[in-house]
């Protein structure tokens, strides 16, 4: 064989182990190619049931805050959360056995869960494609040449309540009993523009609160000496006594007719003023028809059957009942005050005219001087006087006169009640106030409670506290604090129990938003906030700032006011603290409060419109209850698996 001849053979074989190579190694680049396009197929699945996992979890948890069946809520949330999301082109599928409810614990700032254990305020979720669920597993494109064309994928996630620390900002401002006075019974002038509707205000109820023991007995005390020359009437001057047998309290139906028993007693009752009179509905009310008030107009004479049929039974003679009625005295402002305190039975009147009511005092003439008055009254409260009262309603500048002029003049119980609401409210002034239903104050209080008996109810570890405002910020009650004995539950009902002794203008009736804030932001910072919770504020108020970061009254909406109280929002926000803001009433600064607000969507709206549906009333009433309950059980959620 040649030397050519070999090297031929040696190239043909060569050749042939070539292509045997070629042949062999472009089936191994296959192979290894659909093993990497199949595996990177298995990784996005596993991606998209993560992701699918993730979401299932959060809105699980979301629910867990719901009222009802939480558990249900969340099973049927995390279910319609995974059907929504798509992996592999088709469903990503859950088993209701793959939601697992159970409780998280910090553990060196760590939560670990604790599957099937109480209090439920976390959740593990389960995403699958297998043979168990209906899409089944994943479809492969190259492993079934190798007799395999699916794969069991799935993920899991656990995701928990984030336990809140919650700092209640709550108006004891003046105008949190404006919808119970007489200045919101009929269409009102605003405080920024225009004119708002009248509400169906519920000064009724709060007479109705006043306690019976604060008035006197009235007419019929069984305890009055008898009038000169009238010996059958024994109860000559009102107000004196015990009212055994009769009502301590006054009339509930209309009139000035103290009758009917102790059965019947409502309110209480001054002098003459012993019954409440005409119900004052929404869109109807009249005061000059109302039999509960006596018309007592200054330098006038008072022509009211009522008060002339009182002077006469009380044992008053034709003489002095003509001098009394007769405003020809006037001018001089005290004897003013005394005639009409007379006139309402709050006192009686020693004239000395011939055969009078009384045997001895008085200098004879036609005046009430002040060392005639006899039998006094005393004056119920702490602060405030009958003078007060009488030169209130004759003022030509009381809001209810603002409202409706026929109010002045007129005097009785709705004008007397609204005298407190209007000129002594402070709890040092009239204490008593704090027990009656004043609005919108009082669907404040109860809708705290809601929001409290939610949070207590769902136990999921949120701490609040109670801070207040009027002239100055005020701190109520501490976030709950373990050392110190009480349970987490009776911690957060000492907060509605406390609101429930405040009144509307408790320390003072001025408005300082920022000083509120400040409040809330101290407790928050404080060693008795924690710091894997979420922090929280919830601000109510009308949004009229009218105190500066001095502690200063500036005015309704004054700039200074306006920058203390946003200053103390951005320093919140600043902190990575959620700040919600509820304005109440219809006559508010919304722009303020949606300012303040983390977001938009954490002002909430509670407006003081009636609401016709229910005979007038605020439509608060019902929409505080909504969103404090919404707020009890918005809390935020995370991942922790």
């Amino acid at each position: 064989m040649s030397i050519r001849d070999s090297i031929e053979k040696r190239l043909l074989r060569r050749g042939a182990v070539m292509v045997q190579m070629v042949l062999f190694g472009g089936t191994v680049a296959i192979g290894v190619a659909a093993l990497a396009v199949d595996t990177g197929m298995m990784f996005s699945a596993r991606q998209e049931l993560q992701s699918a996992a993730d979401a299932a979890a959060l809105a699980a948890a979301a629910k867990l805050g719901s009222s009802g069946d939480a558990r249900a809520l969340a099973t049927l949330e995390a279910e319609s959360i995974a059907n929504a999301n798509r992996v592999m082109g088709s469903d990503a599928d859950l088993l209701e056995a793959d939601v697992v409810f159970g409780h998280a614990v910090l553990v060196a700032e760590k939560y670990d869960f604790y599957p099937n254990s109480q209090p439920y305020d976390a959740v593990r979720v389960k995403v699958r494609r297998d043979q168990t669920v209906q899409d089944g597993p994943v479809s492969l494109l190259f492993a079934k040449s190798f007799g395999k064309g699916t794969a069991n994928v799935s993920a899991s996630a656990v995701a928990m309540i984030v336990p809140r620390d919650i700092s209640l900002v709550i108006d004891l401002s003046g105008s949190m009993n404006d919808d119970s006075e007489l200045r919101h019974y009929s269409r009102f002038e605003s405080e920024k523009s225009g004119f708002i509707d009248g509400v169906q205000i519920n000064l009724h109820q709060i007479w109705k609160h006043l306690p019976v023991a604060s008035g006197k007995a009235g007419v019929k005390n069984g305890q009055n000496p008898a009038a000169p020359g009238v010996a059958s009437v024994g109860d000559n001057q009102p107000a004196t006594g015990a009212g055994t047998p009769q009502s301590a309290g006054g009339y509930a139906g209309a009139g000035n007719e103290p009758s009917g028993g102790a059965g019947t007693a409502s309110g209480p009752r001054f002098g003459w003023m012993t019954g409440w009179g005409d119900d004052i509905v929404l869109g109807s009310y009249s005061p000059q028809s109302d039999s509960g008030f006596y018309y007592i107009p200054r330098s006038q004479t008072c022509a009211s059957a009522d008060v002339i049929a009182n002077l006469t039974e009380s044992g008053y003679t034709s003489a002095e009942r003509s001098a009394l009625l007769s405003g020809s005295n006037d001018s001089d402002d005290s004897r003013y005050r005394r005639r009409v305190q007379v006139l309402l039975g709050l006192a009686g009147w020693k004239s000395g005219k011939s055969g009078g009511k009384y045997s001895s005092g008085g200098n004879g003439d036609d005046r009430v001087d002040s060392n005639e008055l006899t039998q006094a009254v005393s004056y119920p409260y702490s602060d405030g006087s009958w003078s007060g009262y009488v030169d209130y309603a004759a003022s030509s500048s009381t809001q209810m006169k603002a409202t409706d002029s026929n109010l002045r003049y007129r005097y009785g119980l709705k004008t007397f009640v609204n005298y407190l609401l209007e000129q002594v409210p402070a709890n040092n002034q009239t204490p008593q106030l704090a027990g009656t239903p004043e609005e919108p104050l009082f669907s404040v209080k109860n809708a705290v409670q809601l929001m409290i008996n939610d949070i207590i109810m769902l136990d999921t570890m949120d701490h609040a506290s109670l801070e207040t405002f009027a002239q100055y910020g005020n701190h109520r009650i501490d976030l709950y604090d373990a050392s110190l004995g009480a349970s987490q539950a009776e911690a957060l009902q000492q907060i509605a129990d406390q609101l429930f002794t405040f009144q509307a203008s408790h320390d003072t009736s001025t408005t300082n938003i920022g000083g509120g804030m400040q409040m809330a932001i101290e407790e928050l910072t404080s060693n008795r906030a924690r710091s894997a919770a979420s922090k929280m504020i919830i601000l109510l108020t009308d949004g009229k700032p009218n105190v500066d970061d001095r502690n200063e009254y500036v005015g309704n909406n004054d700039a200074r006011a306006i920058n203390w109280a946003q200053s103390q929002a951005q320093a919140a926000r600043d902190l990575g603290v959620s700040i919600f803001t509820i304005g109440v009433g219809g006559d508010l600064n919304e722009e303020l409060l949606v300012e303040m607000a983390s977001k938009p969507e954490n002002y909430f709206f509670a407006d003081n419109q009636p609401d016709n549906a229910k005979g007038g009333q605020p439509l608060y009433v019902d929409q505080l209850k909504d969103i404090f309950r919404t707020l009890g059980g918005k809390r935020p959620v995370q991942l922790i698996q």
